[in-house]
């Protein structure tokens, strides 16, 4: 995938510069992890948000999956949030989703990929070591107005959450 100005800002197999970076397709930080692993005919990059592409000291998340797949597309922006914190990381996936110039010109590369063009479903997604209630998590989107796919639990010692099963 072609992201132009971002490209520096992609997970590689090898030699990564980010520290976010697990893999080429795998962002983590403090024993918290995610990966996306697309099926055959699919493809996928993991961008690094939070000081590649965004830089300054404005709201932003981690990370961002872009996925392509059976001409479908998806833009996954990603928070690895501490038990603690979990309303900071929706507030920070509405801030780049929505207010976000980088954030939409990435979800624009993606678009201009497909070779029919067409809608980019796009989701966010908090890997969390706490719990949150399905109430709770209604009104913290309400609150920022944004949907949140799905807030998965990972630690250190367990397995890494699989986006692909969200898609």
């Amino acid at each position: 995938m072609n992201l132009g100005d971002y490209q520096d800002c992609v997970c590689r197999r090898m030699g990564n510069t980010q520290a976010l970076c697990r893999g080429e397709l795998t962002l983590g930080e403090q024993g918290k992890q995610v990966r996306l692993t697309p099926k055959t005919g699919e493809q996928a990059v993991a961008v690094v948000l939070d000081g590649c592409v965004l830089c300054d000291n404005q709201l932003k998340c981690d990370g961002l999956f872009l996925w392509q797949g059976n001409q479908r597309q998806a833009a996954l922006l990603v928070e690895l949030k501490g038990a603690g914190d979990i309303p900071h990381a929706f507030e920070q996936l509405a801030y780049v989703q929505q207010q976000r110039p980088e954030y939409r010109a990435l979800v624009e590369c993606l678009r201009a990929e497909a070779s029919a063009g067409g809608r980019v479903m796009e989701k966010a997604v908090v890997i969390t070591n706490g719990m949150l209630s399905k109430p709770y998590q209604e009104r913290l989107e309400d609150h920022y107005g944004i949907r949140v796919m799905a807030v998965l639990q990972c630690e250190a010692c367990s397995p890494i959450p699989e986006l692909r099963d969200h898609l």
